[in-house]
């Protein structure tokens, strides 16, 4: 008899999923790897995916077939190749964790994390980790950054415990997803959430400033009210199916701007009259997040060229 089961980790060609509590080590039926709407996707299940599936006598268990998403969250795939790599599906939320030092601020890979929720409807926001190092300046700059981006911003302490209860206020009755470089968190902010986990920790290289991965896998972490999406961490977060002329939809702050421009549609980098470069110059658009959407627009123009 089949079941309906949401998929909480993918480990290579296996997969678990979870139904009624009980947990179920899958294959896949070789006909959903070889369907045609998969040619995209680099991985034909992803972790949240609902499947339907049966349980062999052994208690294994065989994926039938993969339910319609209501999102994904996603990345390019590293190389020249146009699929994507699905880190998740179904979310409600996107947690970007970051950290004021060891590994340092980096809004930049925010801002493509930013862009990738605002394409597929997924609500983001910002968790800035180790509050406790932070410099006086810093906190006022991301403010600053972000003004009239639409994104919420959470500054904690995990190792204080600082400010977590809001954090867990907006993940309750969600599906939530933590995105991040390695070293900025992650883990200690689930541990002190949930201490009952007593996930492992990495440590920050005092060498390159850079975090070892804790988490090896994407896996989905279910608790109370709520279901925790924790992935390994991401140095990268390639963006694709965006065509450059309709990447200012994903930078809410330029939409009162934009329809003054002279010309439509308008990249804002080198057309005359632009009025989203006018309110730039004028401190009406913040400019550091100006210069991360030319890095964004240039990195699409340069991936289409490529192709070519």
């Amino acid at each position: 008899m089949e079941k309906i089961g949401i998929v909480i980790k993918v480990m290579g060609l296996y997969y678990t999923v979870l139904w009624n509590g009980e947990k179920f080590n899958c294959n896949l039926r070789g006909r959903i790897r070889k369907k045609s709407d998969n040619s995209n996707f680099s991985n034909p299940v992803a972790v949240g995916d609902n499947v339907r599936f049966e349980v062999e006598a052994d208690g294994s268990g065989i994926i039938n077939e993969v339910l319609p998403r209501k999102n994904v969250f996603s990345r390019k795939e590293k190389g020249k190749y146009r699929k994507e790599d699905i880190i998740a599906s179904n979310l409600d939320l996107v947690i970007v964790i970051q950290s004021f030092k060891k590994p340092r601020l980096n809004l930049r890979f925010v801002d493509r994390v930013l862009v990738r929720g605002v394409k597929e409807g997924i609500d983001v926001v910002l968790c800035i980790n180790k509050l406790d190092l932070a410099d006086a300046e810093q906190i006022p700059y991301v403010r600053e950054y972000y003004r009239g981006a639409g994104i919420k911003i959470h500054m904690v302490s995990a190792l204080k415990g600082i400010n977590l209860d809001a954090l867990e206020r907006e993940m309750k009755d969600r599906v939530s997803i933590l995105i991040g470089y390695s070293g900025v968190g992650k883990t200690s902010i689930l541990n002190r959430l949930f201490p009952e986990l007593n996930l492992k920790v990495s440590t920050v290289s005092s060498k390159t400033g850079k975090g070892r991965h804790a988490t090896s896998n994407v896996q989905m972490i279910v608790r109370n009210a709520m279901a925790i999406v924790d992935t390994p961490g991401l140095r990268e977060f390639g963006l694709l199916d965006i065509e450059t002329h309709m990447l200012e939809e994903y930078f809410p702050e330029f939409r009162q701007s934009s329809p003054e421009c002279e010309y439509k549609p308008c990249t804002h980098d080198h057309e005359p009259n632009c009025a989203v470069k006018r309110d730039v110059d004028e401190g009406i658009i913040s400019e550091g997040r100006y210069i991360s959407y030319l890095n964004i627009l240039y990195s699409l123009k340069e991936y289409y060229e490529s192709m070519y």
